[in-house]
């Protein structure tokens, strides 16, 4: 009877991605709060948004405030679609520089509003900081 007893170790997901779950470059990838994403070389943590207000644009601006981590370092990469243009935001991280797209992707299209994607920066290609 114990020869036929199937043990199974690792995450389970039903329906969500499992905490810490594996990710490629350039592919739509689904984050929520608290969720570690594990990219070939850092951790994002989607730690949530917050809006921000200046007096020559009292609406504000949302961001989407995300953190990224080595080894040994540790940063927040804030992305926003500011006055409507949508594009990604450039951040270096161990000495590599990245691009973080949310809601459009240059390169797959619409992404949904629980999809990210991050991708190897191109040298000369023209973005906006995200590093707070």
């Amino acid at each position: 009877m114990l020869g036929s007893l199937l043990v199974f170790v690792g995450p389970v997901s039903w329906g969500q991605a499992a905490s810490g779950q594996q990710a490629l470059y350039g592919t739509r990838v689904k984050y929520q709060a608290g969720q570690k994403i594990e990219f070939p070389d850092f951790t994002v943590e989607y730690v949530g948004e917050r809006r921000t207000s200046l007096p020559v644009y009292p609406r504000g601006f949302l961001y989407y405030d995300f953190k990224v981590r080595t080894a040994n370092i540790e940063r927040v990469v804030s992305w926003s679609s500011g006055t409507g243009d949508i594009g990604p935001v450039e951040f270096e991280i161990g000495s590599k520089r990245f691009l973080l797209e949310l809601r459009r992707s240059d390169k797959l299209g619409k992404l949904n509003n629980d999809e990210l994607v991050i991708s190897p920066a191109s040298a000369g290609q023209a973005t906006q900081s995200g590093d707070d």
